[in-house]
């Protein structure tokens, strides 16, 4: 079992960017998401992978995907006490993805991303001390779709690029990233699984704080 007593004290925050670009035959042409958050968490992280038989949370990443190494990267990058992890994924056909839907609806091409829509832990009590803590994540998602985005969910929207902002615990349970596009011929598809494992943890490491309190 997770140890709680490592998430006393823990800050709570983290920001997921994530960047996909799709092509025209549903094809993910690029996903790179980096997560950026502190070393605390970055600790408890890796500690969660060890205790689950992993050597590091490295090893848990790289071991939940089917995804050939050629097509995978994985990056770490620590700067004093903030960590950033760089996620990759290059030229992968939907049919190998999970998590992510992209689909052909009436001669235009929808992309949709439900990883952020799951529900936080329902046990742990709203008080101001867990809005505190919520209030440290960041989520920003950028989709570059292969045609001009016609419709979307988005924030913002510019040609073909769609942007989403969202912070605290909405960002991480209700947000749904959807952007619809010209042009285009997919085979319908699930998406990426690595995101929703990365927000179901932080989801249990935010909850594990706020039942502390």
């Amino acid at each position: 079992m997770f140890g709680v007593l490592l998430l006393v004290g823990l800050a709570g925050c983290a920001t997921i960017s994530v960047t996909s670009d799709v092509s025209s035959d549903g094809t993910i042409e690029n996903y790179e998401m980096n997560i950026t958050t502190t070393t605390t968490v970055y600790g408890i992280l890796n500690q969660a992978a060890v205790e689950e038989g992993y050597d590091s949370f490295e090893d848990q990443i790289k071991d939940g995907e089917n995804i050939s190494s050629e097509n995978f990267e994985y990056e770490e990058t620590i700067d004093g006490n903030d960590v950033t992890m760089r996620i990759t994924v290059n030229d992968v056909p939907a049919s190998e993805l999970d998590g992510i839907t992209v689909r052909e609806e009436e001669d235009q091409l929808v992309y949709k991303d439900e990883t952020f829509v799951e529900e936080l832990d329902e046990t742990a009590e709203t008080t101001e001390g867990s809005q505190e803590v919520m209030s440290g994540f960041v989520l920003e998602y950028t989709v570059n779709m292969p045609g001009e985005i016609t419709s979307s969910t988005a924030d913002e929207v510019n040609g073909n690029t769609a942007t989403w902002t969202r912070t605290g615990s909405e960002a991480f349970s209700n947000t749904t990233i959807q952007a619809t596009s010209e042009t285009g011929s997919v085979l319908s598809t699930p998406g990426f699984g690595v995101t929703a494992a990365v927000v179901a943890m932080l989801s249990l490491i935010a909850g594990a704080k706020v039942s502390r309190r």
